[in-house]
């Protein structure tokens, strides 16, 4: 007999990792810059995060990309190349 919830059950945590990793993001901007962001304001795609935010933050971020880069990589397990 065919069980609709044991079925539906794999669909729950569906997309879970990538709310974790835009969490891991926000919180490391946080660290660095003392920013909150909100999470739909990211985007992923290939291994790059892009920011949807005003210009001057977007600037503040440019500027400190590379310790941004290793606070994410310390706090998630996936991989992120790049910030635009």
């Amino acid at each position: 007999m065919f069980n609709i919830a044991s079925y539906l059950e794999k669909f729950k945590n569906f997309g879970q990792g990538e709310r974790l990793l835009k969490e891991a993001i926000v919180s490391a901007v946080k660290e660095v810059l003392n920013l909150d962001l909100p999470t739909g304001s990211i985007s992923l795609k290939n291994g790059e995060v892009t920011f949807k935010v005003d210009p001057a933050i977007k600037n503040a971020l440019f500027i400190k990309k590379e310790v941004i880069l290793t606070k994410i990589k310390e706090k998630s397990s996936v991989i992120v190349n790049d910030i635009r």
